[in-house]
């Protein structure tokens, strides 16, 4: 591993360097210290890379695929098929966790349980872990509500996803994370929210995230709130997650390294124990 900023195995989540390409976004990745990637699936849709090159262009820069995303109705009665892209990928390249969310609205918990148990029996084929990401324009809006559907599928590799963005501006609390299983979190996304926030949320979320320890999470309230969550139980893997128009305008190598640098400040400064890629993986059906 070159020496990058980050001195933490962390993840480089997709939208951190969403405006790079394939080459841009490996080299840039790799240079920060990152020791994995995350990839919308319309990454790698764009990079026009057959799932055994973006494979090869992983090793070569000593990287692991933790996260696929993609935003599809997966509760819908059809299957969509860019299921299939995404099993490729898994068969091919390999990815710890799909995180999901739902931008459709439902039924009450039911339908969701439902289709959520049935994406998780798909992905269990591949060994692959099903994250759900709770975020307050979506069906599915507070890290209870994501709990609830996560409860109700009961499947071992059903999980949930925690963004600190959408932390902060569901008003979620550490009292709120204490009633969900820490062995059902699957990875931890560093990020922050405006002291202020935008009248548009969406837009907030998408455009004007702050990096970890800043924001609202100046002064140290960042690593308070993971060394609370890490007093939990909470071990996953920490990635880092940035949608924002500031950084966007630098350089690929200059938007890793801030993001890098970061993120390992935080959980430095939280006393954080790195968890691993398997962490959990044996003890989540023990903890239902």
């Amino acid at each position: 591993m070159t020496t990058g900023a980050c001195t933490y195995a962390l993840t480089c989540s997709a939208s951190t360097l969403r405006n790079a390409d394939m080459p841009q976004r490996l080299t840039a990745a790799y240079g920060a210290g990152f020791t994995g990637l995350g990839l919308r699936l319309v990454d790698h849709r764009a990079s026009g890379l057959a799932p055994a090159e973006l494979l090869t262009g992983l090793q070569n820069h000593d990287l692991r695929l933790l996260e696929l995303e993609h935003s599809w109705d997966w509760a819908a009665p059809t299957r969509d098929a860019a299921e299939d892209e995404i099993w490729a990928l898994a068969d091919t390249v390999g990815f710890r966790q799909l995180n999901v969310s739902m931008f459709v609205e439902h039924p009450p918990l039911p339908a969701l349980a439902d289709g959520f148990g049935a994406l998780c029996d798909r992905a269990a084929k591949r060994g692959v872990l099903v994250a759900l990401e709770f975020m307050p324009f979506t069906a599915v809006r507070t890290l209870a509500e994501a709990a609830a559907v996560v409860r109700a599928a009961g499947r071992d590799n059903g999980g949930i996803l925690l963004d600190l963005w959408h932390w902060r501006r569901t008003s979620a609390t550490v009292e709120d994370l204490a009633a969900v299983s820490p062995h059902w979190i699957t990875a931890l996304q560093l990020c922050e929210a405006r002291v202020t926030a935008l009248p548009d949320l969406r837009e907030e979320a998408r455009h004007h995230r702050e990096l970890p320890g800043r924001g609202m999470g100046a002064s140290g309230a960042t690593a308070s709130l993971v060394a609370a969550m890490a007093g939990l139980g909470l071990t996953c893997p920490v990635t880092v997650e940035m949608f924002s128009d500031e950084l966007d305008a630098l350089p690929p190598p200059e938007t890793a390294n801030a993001a890098a640098a970061a993120g390992a400040e935080v959980l430095a400064a939280a006393g954080w124990a790195a968890g691993t890629w398997e962490t959990n993986l044996e003890t989540r059906g023990a903890a239902r």
